[in-house]
């Protein structure tokens, strides 16, 4: 991970400001060592673009790091959320580029939203979601919740791993999944949490794996091919961010590549079914690096061209900072997967594999 000084990264800003007056966004370059030339993206220009986007979501005359979710909305919880995580992934760290009466202002702001349960109050999604949400943003921030969590205390031992996760709707997992990503992944980073208990979660998780598809949960029948998919990608950071062997990458990258549709996409450019693809390819990839890589790669490059001609439109229609992310996102993983074709000056990261987004232990309330 490439980290900069606020006066650098302001520096970076400034440069991109002035290479996006001069510079399109995409250009033209060779591509594997053949004459076959591909369309790139400068994602330094991306980030300025969204960036300027961004800004005209701040809410005049309220605390820095108020948004809201579109140009006519009103500010609410997952819009400030969203901008945290959003400018981190593109590479910024805001404890060094913000001011500490800006992060102050940030981070007061989503803790307005918390009840003394520990949930935050919202609109969109699960409590568990929010969670998730929330951990991110004030871990890049450098706030704690006001609150301690006490949902965690539904799963929060060994004896009650299994019972939590059978009550799981697992013909639904794109949904369900978020109660997971959002409580038992968060729980899982928090300084309460025991190795007994983490190895209660792989050992369940482990023997209701797929080993055909790698797909949760064997024997269940999905409501439909995104559901294992989507839900898959809220649980294979855990096995990632706790360096745990996931059975089954090759299935996985099977599967996934089998799902992609001719143009590129797995939904549609910028939904999240298309980051979590993405995600679960580079995720997968690392672990089994030899696995289909010329079908791997194809497919990578076949969603860049679709990406390549999808985002300047997208951006056009003044997005919500929650769809945003799950754009940006994929484009984090673009810049991680092939770099010749989607580059900065910057690494750009995603919003599964970025472990700053997960540091329950940090944020987590505590007496002192």
């Amino acid at each position: 991970m490439l980290k900069m000084s606020r006066r650098t990264f302001l520096g970076v800003a400034v440069a991109c400001v002035t290479q996006a007056a001069t510079q399109p966004i995409l250009g033209m370059a060779e591509t594997g060592g053949t004459a076959a030339r591909r369309d790139v993206m400068d994602l330094a220009r991306v980030r300025s673009d969204v960036m300027a986007y961004i800004n005209t979501l701040q809410m005049p005359g309220k605390p820095y790091g108020c948004y809201r979710l579109k140009p006519s909305g009103a500010a609410e919880i997952y819009a400030t959320c969203d901008v945290a995580i959003l400018r981190t992934i593109m590479g910024e760290d805001l404890k060094q580029s913000l001011t500490a009466q800006q992060r102050e202002e940030w981070i007061s702001y989503i803790n307005t939203f918390a009840q003394k349960d520990g949930v935050y109050l919202g609109g969109r999604h699960t409590k568990q979601h929010r969670n998730g949400m929330v951990t991110g943003a004030l871990g890049v921030l450098g706030g704690k919740q006001p609150y301690p969590v006490q949902f965690y205390e539904d799963f929060n031992t060994p004896e009650k791993v299994g019972p939590w996760l059978e009550q799981i709707d697992w013909t639904r997992l794109w949904e369900s999944s978020h109660l997971f990503w959002g409580g038992m992944h968060c729980y899982s980073m928090s300084r309460t949490c025991t190795d007994a208990w983490r190895d209660a979660v792989f050992t369940w998780l482990d023997a209701n794996l797929d080993p055909d598809t790698g797909w949760w949960r064997k024997g269940e029948a999905h409501i439909d091919t995104n559901q294992p998919l989507g839900g898959g990608a809220h649980i294979w950071p855990i096995y990632q961010h706790h360096h745990r062997s996931f059975p089954y990458p090759e299935a996985v990258i099977d599967s996934i590549l089998g799902l992609q549709k001719e143009d590129g996409s797995w939904l549609s450019f910028g939904s999240y079914l298309d980051l979590d693809a993405l995600y679960g390819l580079t995720y997968m990839r690392s672990l089994a690096p030899n696995h289909r890589a010329d079908d791997l790669h194809r497919a990578v490059h076949n969603y860049g061209d679709l990406a390549v001609e999808k985002f300047a439109p997208y951006l056009d229609r003044h997005p919500d900072t929650h769809h945003l992310l799950g754009t940006v996102g994929g484009l984090g993983l673009l810049n991680q997967l092939i770099p010749e074709r989607f580059y900065d000056v910057v690494q750009w990261t995603d919003i599964f594999s970025d472990l700053r987004l997960y540091d329950t232990q940090s944020v987590e309330f505590s007496e002192s």
